[in-house]
């Protein structure tokens, strides 16, 4: 939670900006709430747009190349477009000897001095003290709350600061009752909305779901927010919603390639299989697209053409997406397997099928549905051994239902019919008289069992006669 602060401009220190509208200024919602990554790439995509003020672009990227420590690109953020006071233009040079355990109050008081009685300004000085040493200077942070409060008791700044303090050590409720009041005393505060609900989503995800919708209400285009409140609807297993608030902010020029991923997921998973194929597919095909993005995007247009009963081109999309190079960090999952596998044996690859559920069991060897589709592909592929071998699996896990001992009888029955050696012939005929006797006890008069118990009674009827 913590946030680096350089005193840049003094003229932009005493302004008071809002930051309410979509364009650059979605960048310094996302560098308030401390994610600075999120913060430059949009500062920067919306950098050269006829309504983004550069002054104030170039701060805040300033701010943001500050925090992650190179104070080079800070000096030059800071150094363009400021055309009035250049005081503290230093590059960085003063934040960092004040962190380096130089005195700094003559500085802050020179910043007093041009911006004076300002709770921001005097909030930027506690967060500077507090970033340096939090203990050393908690005497002068104290004084930092008291001198903003007096100022001005309903400025937000020190609420929000306070509640900073309170999340870096998960005090989660005394850090969200920090956040209320900052938001209490103005409702327009983006962020005191936002960190409220990331906080109080650890202890009531009801309530900070609440906040970010009444936010979201009275400020709709704000990309921030509509993403904040789409990722609680997901973290929430509220699929439906967390899919429409996606849908509308993924309409955001604002919005992030990484955030389309999980939109086709949850595309997915609401049953739109065309509308998350299509996404999937134009990620894809997309110049920018990491090989990342484009592993996981095959994997999603995998699912969905199986879904949607394409088996060919969802063949097509397997290959392709087992003949990438894995990506850092990536794995293979079970269903990638699966989905692949079935599709392969809609179009009679049975082989094939084969030796993708046996990569799906590599992976998860106790899954008996992973079992049962191996035993299938055998038996496509008029393997029947095999195909009863890995429903006698599925028995011996002693986790089987009634259809299992079906067709684990099934399974036996057509290997004893193709079986050269008599021996293994006998043994898969008792087995398959085995499994479909247990399946009339707890199914009696199932039809699907008469015609493979005749045959099976007729073999065994021949044994008699000849005995």
């Amino acid at each position: 939670m913590k946030t680096k602060f350089f005193f840049a401009s003094i003229a932009l220190i005493a302004a008071s900006i809002t930051s309410f509208a979509q364009g650059y200024k979605d960048g310094i919602e996302y560098y308030k709430i401390g994610q600075f990554d999120n913060a430059k790439e949009l500062l920067e995509r919306n950098l050269n747009a006829a309504s983004t003020d550069k002054a104030e672009a170039f701060y805040y990227l300033g701010q943001v190349a500050l925090h992650q420590g190179n104070t080079a690109a800070a000096k030059s953020f800071f150094d363009k477009d400021f055309k009035p006071v250049k005081t503290f233009n230093g590059g960085g040079d003063h934040f960092g000897n004040f962190k380096a355990g130089a005195d700094g109050k003559e500085f802050f008081n020179q910043a007093r001095k041009l911006a004076k009685k300002d709770c921001a300004l005097e909030m930027q000085i506690a967060r500077a003290m507090y970033d340096a040493n939090p203990v050393k200077y908690a005497k002068d942070i104290t004084k930092c709350i008291n001198n903003a409060r007096k100022w001005n008791a309903k400025d937000p700044a020190s609420y929000i600061f306070e509640g900073d303090t309170y999340a870096d050590k998960q005090e989660w409720g005394a850090a969200a009752g920090q956040y209320e009041l900052a938001f209490t005393n103005d409702d327009d505060n983006v962020e005191a909305y936002v960190k409220y609900a990331n906080t109080y989503f650890n202890v009531n995800p009801d309530m900070a779901i609440a906040r970010l919708e009444e936010l979201n209400t009275k400020k709709p285009n704000i990309a921030l927010v509509q993403r904040q409140l789409a990722e609680k609807y997901y973290s929430d297993n509220q699929g439906v919603k967390a899919a429409e608030k996606y849908g509308e902010y993924i309409q955001n020029p604002n919005h992030f390639t990484q955030d389309e991923v999980r939109f086709v997921q949850l595309l997915f998973f609401g049953q739109k299989y065309n509308e998350s194929l299509n996404l999937a597919k134009s990620i894809v095909n997309a110049a920018t697209s990491s090989q990342t993005d484009k592993f996981y995007m095959r994997r999603m247009m995998l699912y969905n053409l199986l879904q949607l009963e394409d088996y060919v081109q969802a063949v097509e999309v397997g290959k392709q997406f087992f003949d990438m190079a894995l990506p850092a960090g990536s794995t293979y999952e079970v269903r990638d397997y699966t989905d692949y596998a079935q599709a392969l044996q809609k179009i009679n690859m049975a082989e094939e099928a084969v030796a993708a559920y046996e990569k799906a069991i590599e992976l998860n060897p106790k899954n008996l549905d992973l079992l049962r589709g191996l035993s299938d592909s055998y038996a496509a592929g008029n393997d029947f051994a095999k195909a009863a071998y890995y429903y006698q699996k599925v028995i011996d896990s002693n986790e089987y239902v009634a259809n299992d001992l079906f067709e684990a009888g099934v399974a036996y029955y057509n290997h004893a019919v193709t079986a050269e050696d008599p021996a293994v012939k006998a043994d898969a005929l008792n087995k398959a008289r085995n499994f479909l006797v247990q399946v009339n006890e707890k199914v009696p008069g199932n039809v699907r069992i008469v015609n493979p118990m005749a045959a099976i009674e007729k073999v065994f009827r021949g044994h008699d006669r000849r005995g």
